[in-house]
């Protein structure tokens, strides 16, 4: 296997783990943390922020974020197809479930935090497709 294919191949397997980890951070805020009913946009991020489960929540997905940017500008730089719309289609979902995640903090909008999930989803699946498409196991079966 080419060692740059190997490398784009650990790195999406860790931002899977880190995906789904985020995932489960995220429903245990949806299930246990209840933001203030009446409070300003500055008191509900002040919120947020001191509950750990959803602090862990907002910097995992800036780690999330930055090992996509990296995911992204390695595939360009390795001129690889399958991870160059792997790895775009995966960073702008994140930025999506990002900005969405932003906005229903100061909004408390449902929307919003179903909106976040589906931008998961769609990251996931991007990332997953990129390991199924460049799997050795793969290869074999096309070439048989």
């Amino acid at each position: 296997m080419d060692p740059r294919n190997r490398l784009l191949r650990i790195q999406s397997m860790v931002l899977i783990g880190a995906l789904i980890v985020q995932y489960a951070l995220g429903m245990w805020v949806n299930l246990y943390v209840s933001f203030p009913q009446s409070a300003t946009e500055g008191q509900l991020w002040e919120f947020a922020w001191s509950q750990v489960p959803l602090a862990s929540h907002i910097i995992l997905a800036f780690l999330i974020l930055i090992g996509a940017i990296v995911l992204c500008v390695r595939s360009f730089y390795y001129r690889l197809r399958v991870w160059k719309i792997s790895s775009t289609i995966g960073l702008i979902a994140i930025l999506l479930a990002g900005g969405s995640g932003a906005t229903f903090i100061p909004s408390q909008t449902a929307l919003y935090s179903y909106s976040m999930s589906l931008w998961f989803l769609v990251a996931l699946f991007s990332f997953g497709w990129g390991l199924y498409v460049t799997s050795p196991h793969q290869k074999e079966q096309q070439q048989s």
